[in-house]
């Protein structure tokens, strides 16, 4: 009897035991990843799909389905210890360039191999919102905002200096251009950052420079020379012009503006701008190394005994300059 309860039991344990093992070889070991998502499951299956092993973990398997699909079958048995993907089919908006954002679905891990996927080329100076191995999620916007560097050169004029000098040998009051003054140059290379077509920061830095050339103007020092009251009755001359009288002024230069003289004329090489309560307009005049010249024209900076000279181009004016000067007041 004792006998025959030993075996019994013997029979009993071995098949106890051939279940247990049986059981062992059967469950699996499942870790399923989400492209989108950080976190993973860890489950257990004992002969069921990936379907099955989701919804056992709480999760819905037709939303997962309409979102993510997955590295194998969602019906397919799971029969060995094995690691799951699911790629996520994200929404994700691209900006590029400041121009409107395009939508786009994809099923690309990372922010880099999305670009590639649509063949967007990302320079070393562009700026983005996100690394290029960050995680696609869904709705996520991607941004890049294109970055150019502008160089060029920029030519800037210097004015040049006068220098006046006392000389005897004038007549106190007159003034003798003894050297013209040229005008310099600064070169300067210019660099200006862009931003989707918009300038940034710009650094401006001198590369070069022509230094201007200083007039030197001859200022009389010696007697005044007037003329007498019958000289100017039987009429003065100057360059075979009649004048009944002169005037120190200061002169400059100016060319076309595209706009009429103050008396409707059209401004020409011996137009000049005065101020009418010192030169009445129409009055005629003779300025030494210009030539006859005619009132026409008035202006906000001509004030006083200054003269607004016209040239015929800006190269003139400049090399005018600013010069006082004897004007005669021609008959």
């Amino acid at each position: 009897m004792k006998k025959t309860l030993i075996i019994s039991i013997g029979v009993a344990a071995i098949l106890l035991l051939s279940g247990t093992v049986g059981y062992a070889m059967m469950n699996k070991e499942v870790t399923v990843s989400f492209s989108d998502k950080e976190k993973t499951v860890s489950t257990n299956v004992l002969g069921g799909t990936l379907e099955e092993a989701l919804a056992d973990e709480g999760y819905n398997p037709a939303k997962l389905k309409a979102k993510y699909k997955p590295s194998v079958p969602w019906d397919q048995p799971i029969q060995k210890d094995t690691n799951i993907r699911l790629a996520c089919k994200c929404d994700v908006s691209l900006k590029v360039g400041g121009k409107d954002p395009k939508k786009y679905t994809t099923m690309e891990p990372t922010v880099g191999e999305f670009l590639k996927e649509k063949k967007v080329q990302v320079d070393s100076n562009d700026q983005m919102n996100a690394t290029m191995n960050e995680k696609i999620t869904d709705n996520m916007t991607v941004v890049i905002d294109k970055i150019e560097r502008r160089v060029q050169k920029k030519v800037e004029t210097v004015d040049f200096d006068v220098k006046k000098e006392k000389d005897p040998e004038l007549p106190a009051g007159e003034k003798k251009v003894e050297q013209e003054g040229k005008p310099g140059k600064a070169i300067y290379q210019v660099t200006a950052l862009y931003k989707n077509g918009k300038a940034m920061v710009t650094d401006k830095k001198l590369v070069d420079q022509v230094k201007p050339v200083t007039q030197i103007v001859k200022v009389g020092s010696g007697e005044e020379e007037t003329a007498s009251n019958s000289e100017l009755a039987s009429g003065s001359r100057i360059a075979g012009l009649k004048y009944s009288r002169t005037m120190q002024a200061e002169t400059t230069g100016y060319t076309a503006t595209g706009n009429k003289t103050a008396t409707g004329t059209t401004p020409r090489r011996g137009t000049v701008a005065v101020d009418p309560d010192v030169i009445p307009l129409g009055t005629r005049l003779y300025i030494p190394g210009y030539g006859q010249a005619v009132a026409e024209d008035t202006g906000g900076a001509v004030d006083g005994n200054v003269i607004d000279l016209y040239f015929d181009s800006e190269e003139e004016a400049i090399q005018w300059g600013r010069r006082n000067v004897t004007v005669y007041i021609l008959e």
